[in-house]
């Protein structure tokens, strides 16, 4: 049920918001919120009062809960039970992204071998095993061409330092 068809309902039966309010023990301002919301829970303390005034059943709206064995609904205990379940389930999926997110930042020591023979110990790039420096970030020149300018590049910076 949304806001809409309660709205609906209470025109229907020629109440306005100041009357079913008073007719339903709630404040005025509660009826104006509930008849402007998407989606209603059936089941809330001022949301039932209202259509127990408009002379309506909230178990009507709810034909799973009627469908247990006996004619029954689901009990107070399965509810909340079942509402407890829910609730773990989505801060477990909380947690486990947070800690998916922490991995993918973590940085760990490179442990490359360096040109002495030693472990890098720098630290590695986030969410990478290896450092800037042994990660693969630079190929350098592959072709012959490349090669040769990298070295005439080289060449001028040594005779310009001199």
């Amino acid at each position: 049920m949304t806001g809409a068809e309660l709205r609906a309902h209470r025109k229907a039966a020629g109440l306005t918001q100041i009357a079913l309010a008073q007719r339903a023990g709630i404040g005025r301002h509660a009826v104006r919120y509930w008849e402007h919301r998407d989606g209603l829970d059936l089941r809330g303390w001022a949301v039932g009062r209202m259509l127990k005034a408009l002379g309506m059943e909230a178990m009507r709206y709810f034909p799973h809960d009627n469908a247990r064995a006996g004619g029954w609904g689901l009990t107070g205990f399965e509810r909340m039970e079942a509402s407890i379940r829910a609730e773990v389930a989505r801060m477990m999926a909380i947690r486990r992204a947070r800690e998916l997110a922490k991995a993918a930042r973590r940085r760990v020591v490179c442990g490359a071998k360096t040109r002495k023979g030693t472990p890098c110990r720098n630290k590695s790039e986030p969410g990478k095993r290896r450092c800037k420096f042994h990660g693969g970030k630079s190929t350098g020149p592959r072709t012959p061409e490349g090669r040769a300018r990298i070295a005439e590049a080289q060449r001028r910076r040594w005779r310009d330092r001199t």
